[in-house]
């Protein structure tokens, strides 16, 4: 599922989360990362987790497909998709839940990509 590298941790990290919604966020980010990884190619995910002052940022990075970044919005809304159902199977629900999920621990998430590179999905929470 990763490269392979452990990295030990050096920080004490504590974001205000609920811990099953966190879980959730977390599960449906990496479930993506392996569903949408390049054919042919290994998947590849890193997980970061830092403080910004008063915020934790989590970001969830992956080596897979990407997407253009014109469709952003449209991948955080309930039931629309990128891709055809035969091409990738999925609901489009996961990712709208993951946001909604977000919102209700009074955070942020929004995304990176480019077709082809992958994509890093970075989720901001309140330090706790």
């Amino acid at each position: 599922m990763t490269s392979g590298r452990a990295t030990k941790l050096t920080q004490h990290l504590a974001a205000m989360a609920h811990p099953q919604a966190l879980a959730m966020v977390l599960r449906n980010l990496i479930d993506n990362a392996l569903k949408f990884s390049r054919p042919g190619h290994t998947p590849e995910i890193e997980i970061e987790a830092r403080m910004l002052g008063p915020l934790v940022r989590l970001s969830v990075r992956d080596r897979g497909m990407g997407f253009d970044m014109k469709h952003h919005d449209r991948i955080f809304a309930i039931f629309q998709r990128l891709h055809r159902p035969d091409q990738i199977a999925g609901t489009g629900i996961g990712l709208a839940m993951v946001q909604k999920a977000v919102e209700r621990m009074e955070g942020r998430i929004w995304a990176q990509s480019a077709p082809g590179e992958g994509a890093t999905f970075n989720i901001e929470l309140q330090r706790a």
